[in-house]
């Protein structure tokens, strides 16, 4: 996890010296999210995502980029008459470092995809009557790795002023390539695949010019 951080560190420092080549910013904006596996369906957790990146592009149609953010996932039951107004609550926590590539589609439009490593820095669950302790949490893994995909506006492009140039607008799919659930074995386990976070993503990037 130190190498990790280290390294986005040093693409960080990098393009303050190499400011001609990277370019980058603040990120910020919400997940709907869902766990695949468990007992709720739908995209009904609500989570924050907030952080930063940098970017290169590698030619006129082609950029690669890198991200560290904190990104809030998980799974949510909603209270119905059906389900006797029954609630829970499933929060995943984790720091996301996500490695990208590119494609400029038209000036104001691009498509990625790529992978991220995840840690999980904090885990907890709450129903109706508040935080639920009876949730063992020991078989969710720490860590995980998600498949990427999704695509990028100019926000000028949606509103027509100045301050617009500096933002783009971008929605983001992201699933989990292994299970996150301990206890199972997506590889020789096939009665049950395990949990994979499911999320969709939408993120506003604000550019910071060096």
């Amino acid at each position: 996890m130190k190498v990790l951080f280290l390294t986005l560190f040093l693409v960080f420092a990098s393009s303050f010296l190499f400011a001609q080549e990277f370019y980058g910013g603040a990120l910020a904006g919400f997940n709907g999210s869902q766990v695949e596996g468990d007992l709720a369906g739908g995209f009904n957790k609500m989570g924050l995502v907030a952080g930063a990146w940098v970017q290169r592009d590698i030619s006129p149609k082609f950029y690669w980029g890198m991200e560290l953010k904190v990104n809030q996932k998980g799974s949510r039951i909603m209270p119905t008459k059906k389900n006797d107004y029954w609630k829970y609550v499933y929060r995943l926590n984790y720091i996301d470092l996500p490695v990208l590539i590119g494609y400029h589609y038209k000036p104001y439009l691009s498509f990625f995809t790529g992978l991220s490593y995840g840690y999980l820095f904090d885990k907890n669950g709450s129903n109706n009557f508040g935080e639920d302790p009876s949730i063992e949490y020991d078989y969710i893994s720490n860590w995980e790795i998600v498949m990427f995909a999704g695509l990028k506006v100019n926000f000028e492009r949606l509103v027509d002023r100045n301050w617009a140039k500096k933002i783009m607008l971008e929605t983001r799919f992201q699933y989990s390539l292994l299970s996150i659930d301990n206890d199972h074995d997506l590889f020789t386990n096939y009665y049950s695949l395990g949990q994979f976070n499911n999320v969709i993503s939408t993120v506003l990037y604000y550019r910071i010019d060096w």
